[in-house]
């Protein structure tokens, strides 16, 4: 067995070559992170937050051109919105966490299973006395050229709409620009909830650009990010 010796330099050198190395790894597992969640969560931490992810089950949600399925992008841009509102104390009800709708498994009229679908999404939120409601889908449009992140909100609720309006500030600012505003909607999760809610469009499975991104785990988190920002700023205000 060979036997290795270091002058004290070479000590000091390894030992600062460990430390920066340390700080490389730390600072980027949560570069995704906006900066100012790395801040304070003192507005947002104790609240109780719903995350549904749309669609799920038998009904895939949008499909594009490739084959990339609304439902799989939702859950799993819930699931990184749900792992970064915990690391902020906050308590999250998921109302999906696997590929099931909500509806009875022996209801097979399609249009009675999505009425039962929603209703249930709602129930959860009213059931868990939730501060906030987040639903999470994505867009389609006939042609490609569509693109951006865009919220929804209840006409009637002006608490939804400054939540919809904070949360597309901050999806054009994580996500890149465009000239998409927060607009009223008259959807059933966000008319039939009593507390603040919003709906995130978080792009155009139509365009073929936005779809292939949309599909990437790294964009998934950068949008789940992008919406824990707004979360931020709307408890801050």
């Amino acid at each position: 067995m060979r036997v290795w010796f270091f002058s004290g330099r070479q000590v000091l050198w390894w030992v600062f070559a460990c430390l920066a190395f340390g700080i490389f790894l730390g600072t980027q597992g949560a570069a995704y992170l906006p900066t100012s969640a790395r801040n304070s969560y003192t507005g947002i931490s104790g609240r109780t937050i719903v995350i549904d992810a749309g669609h799920g089950g038998i009904d895939p949600g949008a499909v594009s051109s490739s084959g990339v399925l609304e439902k799989e992008v939702t859950l799993a841009i819930a699931k990184e919105l749900e792992s970064l509102l915990k690391r902020a104390a906050v308590y999250v009800v998921m109302v999906r966490q696997g590929d099931y709708d909500l509806a009875d498994s022996s209801e097979t009229n399609l249009l009675s299973r999505k009425r039962q679908d929603l209703s249930r999404r709602v129930k959860i939120a009213e059931e868990a006395n939730a501060d906030l409601y987040i639903s999470i889908h994505a867009n389609y449009f006939p042609g490609p050229r569509w693109y951006g992140a865009q919220t929804f909100y209840y006409e009637g609720s002006p608490a939804g709409r400054h939540l919809a309006e904070t949360l597309q500030t901050e999806l054009v600012r994580h996500l890149g620009p465009n000239n998409r505003l927060a607009r009223p909607g008259d959807f059933r999760v966000l008319r039939d909830t009593t507390m603040p809610a919003a709906m995130v469009e978080v792009g155009f499975l139509s365009n073929p650009r936005e779809a292939q991104l949309l599909s990437e785990p790294a964009y998934q988190q950068k949008v789940a990010a992008a919406i824990f920002a707004g979360l931020l700023r709307y408890y801050s205000q």
